[in-house]
């Protein structure tokens, strides 16, 4: 398989005020994703997940310098010209974002939510968008999706607003897939379901998944290969099964030490 998504070198510095020196948020970041790869970036809060996440997609907030280089699909996301990154984004690299609630539109019907996707990437047929938009709702497992089409987010349950966003992400068919702490705020139930659907939409389609998450745990049920940050710097990248076992790095290590309390006691 060819690589899909590279990183080199990639440095995020956050510009407070003109007096000031910049914030390091990450330093020196490497790595790369093959085609249907399913990667996991692991990392406590504040080590720059997110902010590795929205760079993938050219997504950063003002004030937020990147260097160094991304690149998809042989697109240089970090120089593209925006109508070239907003031509990817949703067709080609798609994003779960974090926080369900937040990043719907609490004035506007789901299902209007979805199919905007596809009119913004060229269809013009609002009956089209929005039949392939119900479609979508009910591949990712909502029931009566025709009628929780006609619903707005609060209406919604938790899992129901992530599969949402999920249906949204998946609606054109990308060939990347970059889901952030995607079950961090749903129980543990939904939590693996929301992970299965994940794995089954990952499998149906081929293609790349990069999950972010805090918890080991979920990306060791999830990912073939792991990237662990820390303090803003890539500390360890290794097959997961390699990583549970014989982690390298001191805080790769104390992540696992933290799901197997058993043999910690020991």
């Amino acid at each position: 398989m060819s690589t899909l998504l590279a990183v080199e070198g990639l440095c995020l510095d956050a510009m407070r005020e003109a007096s000031a020196s910049p914030t390091s948020i990450l330093r020196d970041v490497s790595f790369s994703l093959r085609e249907g790869e399913t990667i996991g970036v692991l990392g406590a809060s504040g080590s720059g997940k997110t902010s590795l996440a929205l760079s993938l997609l050219a997504l950063l907030p003002p004030g937020i310098m990147a260097r160094g280089r991304i690149t998809f699909e042989g697109h240089e996301m970090l120089t593209a010209t925006r109508g070239a990154r907003r031509t990817l984004r949703g067709r080609r690299l798609s994003m779960v974002f974090q926080e369900p609630l937040s990043a719907l539109n609490p004035r506007q019907r789901v299902g209007a939510q979805v199919a905007e996707v596809a009119q913004a990437h060229g269809e013009r047929n609002a009956v089209r968008a929005r039949r392939a938009a119900v479609e979508m709702l009910g591949r990712v497992g909502l029931a009566d999706a025709d009628r929780l089409a006609q619903r707005f987010p609060h209406e919604l349950a938790g899992g129901e607003r992530q599969r949402v966003l999920l249906a949204a992400a998946l609606l054109l068919d990308p060939a990347l897939l970059v889901a952030d702490e995607p079950t961090s705020a749903l129980d543990v139930t939904v939590q693996a379901q929301v992970l299965q659907l994940l794995r089954a939409q990952q499998r149906e389609r081929g293609m790349a998944l990069l999950l972010v998450s805090h918890d080991l745990g979920v990306i060791a049920t999830t990912c073939e290969r792991t990237v662990v940050l820390y303090d803003g710097r890539l500390v360890e990248d290794a097959p997961t099964r390699q990583l549970l076992r014989s982690p390298e790095h001191a805080h790769s290590r104390a992540l696992v030490d933290a799901i197997r309390p058993a043999e910690r006691a020991e």
